[in-house]
C-alpha cells in the first residue's frame, strides 16, 4: 500500500512501480471514484488506464453515494482478482478511512433511517453543516476525524447510526472488524514548504488542463442537491465561481488552501496508522528513487529472484 498527503506523488510511485513488478492499482481515493471529476480530483488518465490496469478509479455516477464499507469489500475482491492472476496488487490513495476499510474492513451500520435522515439533512439546511460536525465531534471524534469538512453524507450517517444505537460508529467498526489484511505500508512525506509549492503547481495544470470546463460540465449536469460530486473540493470553489459567489482568482486560492488543509489531516491520520514505511522526499527526482527503495523491501520481503 502507498499512502501519504494530496499532491506527495502516489500515483507516479505507483505507475513506477506497476510498469516494473507486474503490478496493478486499486485506487484508494474518494474523489477519484467519480466519472468525470479525473481532472480535478487528479484521478489516473486514460493513457495511465492503458499502461496499468486500474480499478475503482473513475466508475461511479457523481451523484451516487459509496461508502467506506463497500470500498473495503470491493477492492479486497479487486486485490485476491488481481493476486489470482499473479500480479501485484498496489493499493495508492490518501484517503486514510478507504485504506483503513480495505486493511481491515468497515462496519456499515444499520440500515438507512429516511426519518432521522430527513430531518438531519433539514437542520443542514436551517443551521449549516458546521453545526452537524459539533455535534459528531462531542459523540464520535474519532469519526468526525476521518471526515472531509464539505463531506454531509457521512457526518448524516454517522449521526444516525448513533442515533439509532446509542453508540459511535468508531466503536461500532472496531468490533466488526474483519481478519486484517497483510500488507506492507509505505508513506511518502515532503518537507511542509515543498508539499506547498507542488499543491499550487498541480492546481495550475490542472487549471491548464481544463479544470473549470469540467466544473462547468457539472454544473449543467443537474445533478441533486446533495449529490456527493459537486460537494468535491475544488469544484465547490469552481462552482461558486461559476455562480457569480466568488473570482476565479479568489476560487483558485481557496482551494489552495483547502487542499493544504486536507494534506494536513492527511499527514495526520497517516502518521497514526502503525505499521507505515516512510520515505522522505525533497525533490521531484526523489519519487523514482523512493520506487526503487520500495521494491528492494518488496524483494526482500517476498524473496522474489
Amino acid at each position: 500500500m502507498l499512502v501519504g498527503a494530496t499532491a506527495s506523488g502516489k500515483s507516479d510511485v505507483a505507475m513506477r512501480l506497476a510498469e516494473r513488478l507486474q503490478g496493478e492499482i486499486v485506487g484508494a481515493d474518494s474523489r477519484q471514484i467519480y466519472l468525470g471529476l479525473e481532472i480535478g480530483t487528479e484521478a489516473p488518465t486514460q493513457e495511465d488506464r492503458a499502461r496499468v490496469a486500474h480499478h475503482l478509479v473513475a466508475f461511479l455516477d457523481p451523484a451516487e453515494t459509496y461508502s467506506a464499507g463497500r470500498y473495503g469489500r470491493e477492492a479486497r475482491a479487486a486485490i485476491l482478482e488481481i493476486e489470482s492472476r499473479g500480479n501485484l496488487p498496489i493499493v495508492a490513495g490518501g484517503s486514510g478511512l478507504y485504506i483503513r476499510a480495505a486493511l481491515e474492513g468497515l462496519f456499515e451500520g444499520p440500515s438507512r433511517d429516511d426519518t432521522i435522515r430527513a430531518r438531519l439533512t433539514r437542520r443542514i439546511r436551517e443551521e449549516g453543516l458546521d453545526a452537524l460536525r459539533r455535534e459528531l465531534e462531542r459523540v464520535d471524534p474519532e469519526a468526525l476525524a476521518g471526515i472531509l469538512p464539505g463531506d454531509s453524507v457521512r457526518v448524516v450517517r454517522a449521526l444516525e447510526i448513533y442515533e439509532l444505537t446509542g453508540r459511535p460508529i468508531s466503536a461500532l467498526r472496531r468490533e466488526r472488524a474483519r481478519e486484517p489484511l497483510q500488507a506492507l505500508i509505505f508513506g511518502l512525506r515532503w518537507p511542509r514548504p515543498a508539499l506547498r509549492d507542488r499543491i499550487a503547481a498541480r492546481l495550475d495544470r490542472q487549471l491548464e488542463r481544463g479544470f473549470l470546463e469540467e466544473a462547468k460540465r457539472l454544473a449543467a449536469s443537474a445533478l441533486p442537491e446533495h449529490a456527493p460530486g459537486p460537494r468535491t473540493l475544488g469544484y465547490r470553489e469552481l462552482l461558486s465561481h461559476l455562480a457569480g459567489a466568488m473570482t476565479l482568482e479568489d476560487a483558485r486560492a481557496a482551494i489552495a488552501l483547502k487542499t493544504r488543509q486536507l494534506a494536513k489531516r492527511q499527514e495526520t491520520w497517516f502518521r497514526n496508522t502503525p505499521g507505515v514505511h516512510w520515505i522522505e522526499l525533497g525533490a521531484p527526482e526523489d519519487l523514482a528513487r523512493a520506487a526503487r527503495e520500495i521494491e528492494d523491501r518488496l524483494d526482500h520481503a517476498t524473496d522474489r529472484p
